[in-house]
């Protein structure tokens, strides 16, 4: 395989990409070319086999045969040449058979009348047909040949990039302080901040509490459904003592309402 050159300043520049174009377009000529005489020859190769004997409908598979051997060859020539491959002796015989009997089976009844007219307009096509045939392999060979030699092409010189200005600094936000927002308040806190304020009321004056008790519990209507235990909590939560200091109270109220000792002042700091 022979190496790419470069191409000096007198040798025309190879574009592949051309050669490959020009190479499909001999393609199609070839396979327009040998379609269109197929197409021409179907009726007179028909009309000289039903003049000498032959019956229909073998008459008409005559031509298409012929035809149909020489299209093998034309591709089987095309894939050869495009990769540089050596025909084989048999194929070209295939070819000119297939070419020659396409031109004889044409001409046959325009040689027999002798009209010389008629001899070159039945010849001239499976001429064509003949001769496109054996040009089209040297061209894809050649074709080949100058994609393979074709140079490289240059890679485009890189460019540095523009400089770019640094980022101007940037002042920074101010930052608003932010409250921190009070935690919500629970009823258990609620009871337990209660509870903390009674007991600081408590040793400050030790008979708050107690007298704390006896104003919540005279304002309790007479007909409240809640038992002593029930109403012992709800009355220690809301005055911030313990439930068992309430009963204690609860019940120095229900002995001094009914006649018993009175109940010293300072008896709910000692509780």
């Amino acid at each position: 395989m022979s190496t790419p050159t470069t191409p000096t300043a007198t040798e025309p520049v190879v574009d592949p990409r051309q050669l490959r174009r020009v190479a499909r377009a001999l393609d199609g000529a070839l396979w327009l070319v040998a379609l269109a005489v197929g197409v021409y020859s179907l009726s007179n190769v028909h009309t000289v086999a039903i003049a000498h004997g032959t019956a229909d409908p073998q008459a008409w598979l005559l031509a298409p045969i012929v035809d149909v051997a020489l299209f093998g060859a034309i591709t089987a020539d095309s894939v050869l040449s495009r990769h540089n491959a050596p025909r084989s002796g048999w194929g070209t015989a295939l070819r000119w058979f297939c070419g020659l009997a396409t031109w004889t089976l044409n001409a046959w009844d325009a040689a027999g009348s002798g009209d010389a007219g008629a001899i070159v307009a039945h010849s001239i096509p499976p001429i064509v047909l003949i001769l496109l045939a054996e040009a089209a392999p040297h061209y894809r060979a050649q074709f080949a040949k100058l994609v393979r030699t074709a140079p490289n092409p240059a890679p485009a010189p890189a460019t540095a990039p523009a400089p770019t200005a640094p980022p101007a600094a940037l002042a920074p936000e101010p930052v608003t302080p932010v409250a921190p927002e009070p935690a919500p308040t629970t009823p258990g806190r609620r009871a337990a901040s209660t509870r903390q304020a009674g007991s600081g009321a408590s040793r400050r004056d030790p008979g708050a509490g107690r007298r704390q008790i006896a104003r919540l519990y005279a304002a309790i209507p007479a007909d409240d459904a809640r038992s002593g235990r029930q109403l012992a909590a709800d009355l220690a939560a809301e005055a911030g003592l313990s439930p068992a200091t309430v009963r204690r109270y609860i019940a120095d109220i229900h002995r001094a309402a009914a006649g018993s000792t009175p109940v010293p002042a300072t008896a709910g700091g000692a509780a």
